[in-house]
């Protein structure tokens, strides 16, 4: 399923927003480097709505390589566009003295259209941006996000709900190392557990937190706890996507808090790495939650207030 929402752009036919999907189109082909030579315009265009220009550079040195752009927006009826919506296509490019053609689509090329402009031995060279082209183009990076944005804001804010990225607040991207392995746990997928060992007496009346690691499930969680494990402490945990939920990160902090406070404290090391944890994890939580976190967390808030789960 599409995941932008190409009639929130109006239909090219009369008033202040009849130009934005030629502008769209603007917008969408400078950001992806070419240089716009006539822009959107009102009048007669002769069978042009813009002209860009690519610059290619190889061994002979630069070419520039003109382009003649047509812009059909049919995402309001669905329709594809046909053979008659591009007719005449050479006697444009030399009207304009292009050597390409450029369809800018909101849609999809008939199978008529699709077998004229891939035919062999055209004397021009086409490229053909299609609305899944486009999207694919948009959602790739900040940038194109932006556009999209600005041209249909109600699918993109809903895509961005969904797909979150970490917010730029400090000089290098976020990281949390698996205390095993060094993978990256803070990758395009978050994954592992937040790890705590704790320190008690024979009634579990006096406890304190003595150590406090991240690290991958399974084989590293395995080796970790060999490692840890001695009489007198018992571990546990949560897994670091529930706590990058961000009611499940206000929950976590509260609850160090009160441990903090009494109930169990921390060593000096401990405390140290609960603080980074918390400080790497922030980017990733200064959000809005996606729907499978907001179902997560009416699981969590079920759960009382403590630090993970024995394991």
């Amino acid at each position: 399923m599409p995941a932008l929402d190409f009639k929130e752009i109006a239909i090219p036919t009369h008033g202040p927003t009849r130009d934005d999907f030629e502008m769209f189109a603007r917008d969408f082909l400078a950001f992806k480097g070419f240089k716009i030579i006539v822009g959107p315009d009102r009048g007669a265009d002769d069978g042009r709505d813009l002209i860009i220009e690519e610059k290619r550079t190889g061994v002979g040195g630069e070419t520039n390589v003109r382009w003649l752009v047509s812009c059909k927006h049919n995402a309001h009826s669905g329709s594809s566009v046909t053979p008659g919506d591009e007719s005449d296509i050479r006697d444009r490019l030399q009207m304009h003295s292009c050597q390409g053609f450029v369809g800018f689509y909101s849609t999809l090329p008939s199978g008529g259209l699709a077998a004229r402009l891939n035919a062999a031995n055209l004397p021009y060279e086409v490229q053909v941006f299609d609305g899944g082209r486009i999207e694919a183009e948009l959602l790739a990076s900040p940038g194109g996000i932006a556009i999209a944005r600005r041209y249909m804001p109600s699918s993109t804010a809903a895509w961005s709900t969904e797909h979150p990225v970490p917010a730029r607040l400090f000089a290098t991207d976020p990281e949390l190392k698996c205390a095993h392995c060094g993978k990256d746990l803070l990758g395009p997928t978050p994954s592992g557990i937040l790890v705590l060992w704790t320190s008690h007496n024979e009634d579990f009346t006096d406890k304190r937190v003595e150590t406090v690691y991240w690290c991958c499930k399974s084989d590293c969680d395995q080796a970790l706890v060999a490692k840890h494990y001695r009489r007198g402490l018992t571990d546990g945990w949560e897994d670091i996507p529930d706590i990058i939920a961000p009611v499940g990160y206000i929950r976590w902090i509260m609850a160090v808090i009160n441990e903090v406070h009494g109930r169990r404290p921390y060593s000096d090391s401990a405390l140290a790495n609960i603080k980074t944890f918390f400080v790497n994890l922030f980017p990733l939580v200064s959000r809005e939650m996606t729907s499978v976190e907001k179902k997560q967390i009416q699981r969590l808030i079920e759960l009382p207030v403590g630090l993970g789960g024995s394991g």
